[in-house]
């Protein structure tokens, strides 16, 4: 494990001192997460590397003065270095042997490590502010962050971030690639800054050819290594998000909405599209949900919105609000991210909380950290089985899980009859099962719910 270099005794109590350091979402000491590498012990001196998930882990700092705070009170401990790396993501071995590469069509992405799609059921909700502003504030984590602009029929990017230079040139490693552009460290590609789109503005083209365009636009460009790639996604359900979705590994998707109900049955047509490919939401932004008057009052002037009842039919382990707040928009259109302006401000504090929320979410799938219990239905009992990946497993009736449905429509439907069975179970990602009834109702549950019923 990369642990050489000591005596064993002394090697020992460090790695027992260690041990008290937590991972907050994983639940498991950085010893048994695997974290400590190339530990060393010279006299008094100790020295040791913590190789964590990503670079833009959220509690890294916390971990290296832990860690040297636990390791320097050992009486015989002169002084403690603690350095900082994260490991790579490792390709899947195929049934053969053989390597499977993420993205292998897109040679553009092969060193790029994550992906992460960002959503809207419709435009105008603010998807692009919400990718570009998240983007920022993951790459102030300390992680190398790219940005796709992947909307070829109105682009937003070049509007919402204006580089010195906005002219693409080939990849010097590779002419047969592009260049993205750069800004304030974070690399950008869109159809909007190529030299046709500057001339003639947006794209005017069939599904197919914009399909195309878009592949060769993320796939052949020279992103090189990245942690995160932010795919800026065309607003509702249409034939890029399923080419992109066979075409690219995305790892998880933030959806963006607003309060009115038409948006919340949007977002849940886009719950379904990413669960159809396999993608796992990541977390959930509710835009322009209130504004806060000068007065001192709080306003929803489009209601209190849908993002709690979202949250409790899908599981979606991440939400934020954002405000309705002129200044946004402004620096939208100045081509300078809102959180570079306004750094410190309660809106640049909202961003912050989401690229935490979207990068411990993604360490936490890449690490195994969501273990899906295994949901049966046992007709004899008749019983419904729900055995989870640490614990006993539990039992109980169709019909007392059928009674504590909290979908949309629970209200209105009358109670359900003793006899009532599942017909049909099938997973929605990976944090709830939906459930269809022997009486004609559906529902959906959270594994959480599922685990605390009863």
């Amino acid at each position: 494990k990369g642990l050489a270099g000591a005596d064993g005794g002394q090697e020992g109590e460090v790695l027992d001192k260690l041990r008290g350091v937590i991972d907050p979402d994983l639940k498991k000491d950085i010893v048994e997460c695997g974290f400590v590498k190339n530990l060393k012990i010279e006299g008094g001196k100790v020295s040791f590397m913590l190789e964590l998930t990503t670079p833009a882990c959220p509690v890294k700092e916390e971990f290296k003065r832990d860690s040297s705070r636990l390791v320097g009170e050992l009486p015989w401990v002169e002084s403690v270095d603690v350095s900082l790396s994260s490991r790579k993501r490792q390709h899947k071995q195929s049934a053969e042997g053989g390597d499977m590469k993420r993205n292998a069509g897109c040679p553009g992405l092969k060193d790029v490590q994550r992906i992460i799609a960002v959503s809207s059921g419709k435009g105008g909700v603010g998807k692009s502010t919400v990718s570009v502003n998240l983007a920022y504030s993951i790459a102030r984590l300390g992680g190398k962050v790219g940005i796709i602009d992947a909307d070829i029929f109105g682009p937003s990017l070049p509007t919402m971030v204006q580089p010195e230079s906005t002219r693409i040139s080939l990849s010097k490693d590779n002419d047969a690639m592009l260049a993205p552009l750069e800004h304030q460290g974070v690399k950008l590609m869109s159809y909007g800054y190529t030299a046709k789109a500057t001339k003639e503005g947006a794209a005017v083209m069939r599904g197919p050819m914009a399909s195309n365009t878009m592949h060769q636009l993320i796939a052949y460009t020279d992103w090189g290594h990245l942690d995160y790639l932010i795919i800026d996604m065309p607003p509702g359900t249409s034939d890029i998000h399923l080419t992109l979705g066979q075409e690219v590994c995305i790892d998880g998707a933030v959806i963006v909405t607003t309060p009115q109900r038409l948006s919340f049955v949007d977002v849940v047509k886009g719950i379904d599209m990413f669960d159809t490919m396999k993608v796992p939401i990541l977390g959930l932004v509710q835009n322009m949900a209130y504004f806060d008057c000068s007065c001192g009052k709080r306003f929803t002037p489009f209601g209190p919105g849908h993002g709690q009842k979202l949250i409790e039919l899908y599981g979606i382990p991440a939400a934020v609000s954002l405000p309705i707040q002129s200044d946004i928009s402004e620096h939208g259109d100045s081509g300078a991210p809102f959180v570079i302006s306004q750094e410190g401000s309660q809106v640049d504090k909202v961003y912050a909380e989401l690229a935490s929320a979207v990068v411990k979410q993604l360490s936490l799938l890449s690490e195994g950290g969501y273990g899906i219990p295994l949901v049966e239905f046992d007709p004899k009992g008749p019983l419904i089985k729900v055995t989870p990946t640490k614990g006993d497993a539990k039992t109980f009736s169709p019909k007392s899980l059928r009674d504590a449905c909290r979908g949309a429509n629970a209200r209105n439907t009358p109670p359900a009859p003793e006899d009532v069975i599942p017909v049909d179970m099938s997973p929605k990602g990976r944090y709830a099962i939906a459930i269809d009834w022997s009486d004609g109702h559906s529902s959906i549950y959270t594994y959480k719910q599922l685990e605390e019923h009863g």
